[in-house]
């Protein structure tokens, strides 16, 4: 979503649009997911406290946001998240010693970490932004992105042979084009011009579609890079 559409529904929601909050908040809970993951260090759910936390930081982020002042919207949303998050594991002592090391290494070298806080909230930022651009095109597969970790081979040995098919899949043209123009893999058509089982091909199915749409996209690069480390750089 452009930056001018945000700040057009955000309006319109600060006016009271609540129909058009449901839609926002729905459209960008990959990323307060991510955000989330990103400040425990560790996945989480609906399910985990964090998370409805940051749905709440989120809700307050719409209301406040003023695009006059200068930051993005997804930066605003973070600083908020973050902020709320911090201040939750305040209270419930368990960022004591990770805020004491983190308070040392400011006094001894705040420049140097306030450059590299800049660079990772960029990072979060550009991660997330790619991850929802997946996810509206997953959407046209009826995939959500939440579900791709449930459909990801577990070893490595298989998720090698998944991106396997996938760049070989991306090399046929007309495969591509029909894989978008009908919605669904075209199983038959490609074992007719590759040497894999069909049993790999449909357990994998969501997943495969998910790496495709990926390597096709080669400005997502966190998420290249992401796919990439996770098949060539783990250890069984």
């Amino acid at each position: 979503m452009k930056q001018e559409d945000i700040e057009h529904s955000i309006r319109e929601i600060q006016k009271g649009n609540e129909f058009l909050r449901e839609k926002l908040i729905q459209y960008y809970q990959p990323y307060i997911l991510s955000v989330v993951g990103k400040v425990c260090k560790k996945f989480k759910t609906w399910n985990d406290d964090e998370a409805s936390i940051s749905l709440i930081a989120f809700n307050r982020a719409i209301d406040t946001y003023d695009p006059q002042k200068g930051r993005t919207f997804l930066n605003y949303v973070y600083l908020i998240i973050h902020r709320e998050l911090i201040d939750f594991f305040r209270k419930e002592n368990h960022y004591q010693d990770l805020m004491k090391k983190g308070d040392k290494l400011l006094e001894a070298n705040h420049v140097k970490e306030a450059v590299e806080h800049y660079h990772q909230e960029q990072r979060i930022s550009n991660m997330a932004a790619e991850i929802i651009d997946l996810n509206d095109q997953l959407s046209q597969f009826y995939i959500r992105f939440e579900e791709l970790e449930t459909f990801s081979p577990k070893q490595k040995r298989t998720r090698k042979k998944v991106l396997d098919i996938a760049e070989d899949f991306i090399q046929k043209e007309t495969l591509v084009e029909q894989l978008y123009r009908r919605k669904q893999f075209p199983v038959k058509d490609f074992l007719k011009l590759a040497n894999y089982r069909v049993k790999t091909i449909e357990k994998y199915r969501k997943y495969i579609i998910a790496i495709i749409i990926i390597l096709l996209h080669p400005e997502w690069n966190n998420l290249q890079a992401f796919v990439l480390d996770k098949v060539r750089g783990e250890k069984e």
